[in-house]
């Protein structure tokens, strides 16, 4: 119902959901080549929380969204956006800092193996149940005070470089996966517009840190 009223509003609108510093840098580029398209109609961009962006798009509280995979996907359709190396962010006093890289099993994470993408997700969200983290500048200030080591996306380390810690190289991390989210019955040709400006060209996969 909300997404119908949307639609036939006077001025429709797309709503897409995104959680602030979680679109790879990518947002303002998707957003510039979907105003070129025919069905394209206003966005209005939703800031959410963590993982936030599929109960929104079940409720109809947003047409599309960016979200990282995996997530509960009940219900929706997604497309890979961008693949990206996944780094560790560690204080600069680390005794790893400055080797400029680590394994898994020398950072003590409880993630298994490259393949163990919700072995990531389970990591971010016990940071955030524990340490009431609601950004990402906040989950970067404890790394700086030493209190956690995380795993953020590479495009995280190119974008927020600070002085109080390090980013290394995982080789054994799993990649990052960016998607653009939909609900399997919107019918909306705006939102596949979206969907198309956001996965054409094909996703890019970033390489490691140098």
């Amino acid at each position: 119902m909300r997404r119908a009223r949307r639609a036939g509003a006077a001025t429709p609108q797309v709503v897409l959901a995104v959680k602030a510093d979680s679109d790879a840098g990518l947002l303002d580029t998707i957003l510039a080549r979907y105003a070129g398209q025919e069905s394209a109609l206003p966005v209005v961009v939703r800031l959410c929380g963590w993982d936030e962006q599929p109960r929104l798009l079940r409720q109809g509280e947003a047409d599309v969204a960016l979200v990282h995979s995996p997530f509960d996907s009940t219900g929706l359709d997604a497309e890979p956006v961008v693949v990206e190396p996944t780094v560790a962010a560690v204080p600069a006093t680390h005794p790893l800092a400055p080797a400029g890289r680590a394994t898994l099993a020398d950072l003590g994470l409880p993630v298994t193996d490259s393949s163990d993408l919700a072995g990531v997700r389970r990591y971010q969200a016990h940071l955030v149940e524990r340490h009431g983290v609601r950004d990402l500048a906040q989950l970067l200030a404890l790394v700086e005070l030493g209190r956690i080591v995380t795993l953020v996306p590479r495009s995280v380390a190119d974008r927020y470089p600070r002085p109080g810690l390090t980013y290394l190289d995982v080789p054994d991390a799993p990649p990052a996966v960016l998607t653009i989210a939909w609900p399997q019955d919107s019918r909306s040709t705006a939102v596949a517009a979206l969907v198309r400006a956001a996965t054409d060209p094909e996703p890019v996969l970033r390489g490691p840190l140098t």
